[in-house]
């Protein structure tokens, strides 16, 4: 049967980060990987982010199109394989011709996360345009919004806390497998360390930039992965004022059930977030971001709930990170304020 690979309409669910995420000069998937036919001219840092996307959107793993069993992922031969090529050909071709070259077609528009797309039509009755969430009259001002989330969660600043040091869990999708994490803060500065047995995992972010580290080994990272690190960090002081230039208030939706504030809200250099916030508590109880691809938006969501108070402090005790096809929850066991530790542990080499 004949795979359909289209693409989600991301444009309307996200705004584009402002600035080109791409230079002049960057090295292609055409220049880099083996055996490329069509993505030849995608910068080569997507592609990891364009499989999983398409991963993601048909519910398969890696195997569906590749040889998975010797790791030779660029090996030729499988059927699956070279009729993704000719859906994404169709695909660009659709976006090219009908859609001004924007990607608004892609895997997940017909696939919804099957294999196969369903040619079948919804027989549940269609929603009238007057059930739609009834919007405020009066658009609320921002900056109360975000007063009430200071409110609620207090910052450090206010409860005095100048350090901070968390002990947690690195749940796996399996809801078994974990792994030990302790976080260090002090003022900006935040260091992450997972430990996956002998092997460790450090992010840091060092009050201006951020990087990772495997071990000893610095491990490279994509500008977009630096932002993530670089804006949970800066979440725990929970003064968002502090971090974002710019705040807009877009709509009422509904998250999981419950009624949310929807605030898109921009940092000092230019890069997007959208914000949801809980109408009745003004919790912040949602954070994604997204970066834009040849097949549309990467989008990466964090999920805030547990909110526990730390002596004046509240932090949520448990996190949920999204990615296509890369999921894992923070379970926070243990947090102590007024830590005290050597700053060295922020100078990694």
């Amino acid at each position: 049967m004949i795979i359909i690979f289209t693409f989600a309409l991301f444009a309307c669910l996200f705004f584009l980060t402002e600035g080109n995420t791409q230079t002049k000069h960057f090295e292609t998937a055409g220049q880099k990987f083996k055996s490329i036919k069509i993505l030849n001219e995608m910068p080569a840092d997507q592609m990891g982010k364009v499989m999983n996307m398409m991963s993601a959107s048909l519910g398969v793993k890696c195997g569906f199109c590749h040889a998975s069993d010797d790791g030779d992922y660029e090996k030729e031969g499988f059927e699956h394989k070279d009729i993704a090529r000719q859906m994404l050909k169709m695909t660009f071709d659709l976006n090219k011709n009908y859609f001004e070259g924007k990607p608004e077609v892609n895997c997940s528009t017909c696939h919804q996360g099957h294999a196969h797309p369903r040619a079948e039509f919804p027989l549940a009755p269609a929603i009238s345009q007057d059930g739609r969430l009834k919007q405020p009259e009066k658009k609320p001002d921002v900056f109360e919004l975000i007063d009430k989330y200071s409110a609620a969660v207090g910052t450090r600043t206010r409860a005095g806390i100048k350090t901070l040091h968390i002990k947690a869990l690195r749940v796996e999708p399996d809801g078994v497998t974990t792994e030990p994490e302790e976080i260090w803060a002090k003022n900006e500065k935040v260091l992450t360390e997972t430990r996956y047995g002998d092997y460790i995992v450090k992010e840091l972010f060092d009050g201006t930039s951020a990087s990772k580290f495997g071990n000893s080994s610095k491990i490279d990272i994509k500008p977009d992965e630096a932002e993530q690190i670089k804006r949970e960090a800066q979440l725990l002081s929970g003064d968002l004022r502090s971090i974002y230039q710019k705040m807009d208030f877009r709509a009422v939706e509904l998250l999981d059930g419950r009624k949310v504030y929807r605030i898109d809200a921009v940092t000092s250099d230019k890069q997007s977030d959208r914000l949801y916030f809980d109408m009745d508590s003004g919790l912040l109880v949602r954070r994604s971001s997204a970066t834009p691809t040849v097949l549309g938006f990467h989008i990466f969501q964090v999920d805030y709930l547990d909110y526990k108070d730390f002596g004046g402090f509240k932090l949520p005790t448990t996190i949920n990170y999204a990615m296509p096809q890369i999921y894992w929850t923070r379970k926070v066991l243990k947090v102590e304020n007024g830590a005290k530790f050597d700053d060295q542990i922020f100078t990694l080499n």
